[in-house]
């Protein structure tokens, strides 16, 4: 009975993470999503622009120096893969310098930092 049950929470799963992935777009807001629903906005990202530079995920992953062919796949499927991995793939791609500005501090934070600093050396 147990494993009955077990097989009917697996298929539940499944149905919704891929009834999930069904209602996002590459163009979904981010400040609506889950955090879950954004890895899954990545991949599906990530799916689209492989495609569109005509590469299997083999021959993908292959070229970012991925340990395994199933690294990427994952992470097309579920949107999980480790941040050194992920790095890799945006390098791959090409695009290391969107990841380069991520956590750069803002133009308002130095210059909050800069009258700061000013502050003290005028007391």
């Amino acid at each position: 009975m147990s494993n009955n049950l077990l097989e009917k929470l697996q298929q539940s799963s499944k149905y919704l993470q891929k009834t999930k992935k069904q209602k996002l777009n590459v163009n979904s807001d981010f400040n609506t999503l889950t955090d879950e629903e954004i890895s899954l906005v990545f991949a599906l990202r990530a799916k689209n622009l492989r495609i569109s530079q005509n590469k299997k995920q083999k021959e993908f992953s292959d070229e970012a120096d991925l340990s395994s062919s199933t690294t990427y796949s994952n992470f097309e499927q579920k949107g999980t893969i480790s941040l050194l991995n992920f790095i890799k793939v945006m390098k791959n791609f090409g695009r290391i310098n969107e990841l380069e500005n991520l956590l750069k501090q803002s133009v308002t934070q130095s210059i909050e930092e800069f009258e700061s600093k000013k502050k003290r050396v005028r007391k």
